[in-house]
């Protein structure tokens, strides 16, 4: 899948370098909507390659689907778009973008894509996600996706502690062009 300011590709092992890349220049920018990460494990090439290889098993059995962003010239990931726990026309969906990315509505234009994708090729037909109240820039993205917010809390370990989100969905009902960015 591309853009004219990007490339969209499905997650690779051949990606590892990058993905090491992305996170270590991205770690205090990420840090503060994501999972406590071992510093000492996750930031090294070893991790992310078997990170990928478990990921690559999820995709093989249709349990998940995962893109990174990638520049024009393919030498920087520049963000990640991915959808977990895809069962019964189900997943989540959970996505970043590097610092220096944020605001230009690429992330925009790869859910777009991506949301496209899972709903064309994979048979998903509601696609959730769980925002962070405090994350008025995620907040507002997925509305300008037209995500509907279902009132539903749930809890996620966010910098060890235990942080309360809002989920919002978006449901396909038929096929249709809306996702599909030309």
């Amino acid at each position: 899948m591309q853009s004219t300011h990007f490339n969209l590709e499905i997650l690779d092992l051949n990606h590892a370098q990058l993905q090491l890349e992305y996170y270590f220049s991205n770690k205090e920018h990420l840090e503060v909507w994501e999972p406590e990460r071992s510093p000492k494990k996750f930031y090294t090439l070893k991790y992310q390659q078997n990170k990928i290889k478990e990921l690559l098993d999820l995709i093989q059995k249709g349990k998940s689907a995962h893109f990174i962003i990638l520049n024009k010239s393919k030498s920087l990931m520049i963000g990640a778009c991915n959808y977990t726990k895809i069962k019964n026309k189900k997943c989540w969906l959970g996505y970043s973008i590097s610092k220096d990315f944020e605001g230009k509505n690429l992330m925009y234009e790869a859910l777009l894509l991506t949301n496209s994708y899972v709903y064309n090729n994979l048979g998903v037909r509601k696609i959730r996600a769980g925002i962070l109240p405090d994350n008025k820039r995620s907040m507002r993205l997925i509305k300008r996706l037209h995500f509907e917010y279902i009132g539903k809390k749930d809890e996620l370990e966010i910098k060890g502690e235990m942080k309360t989100y809002d989920t919002y969905i978006q449901k396909m009902i038929k096929k249709s062009n809306i996702y599909i960015k030309k």
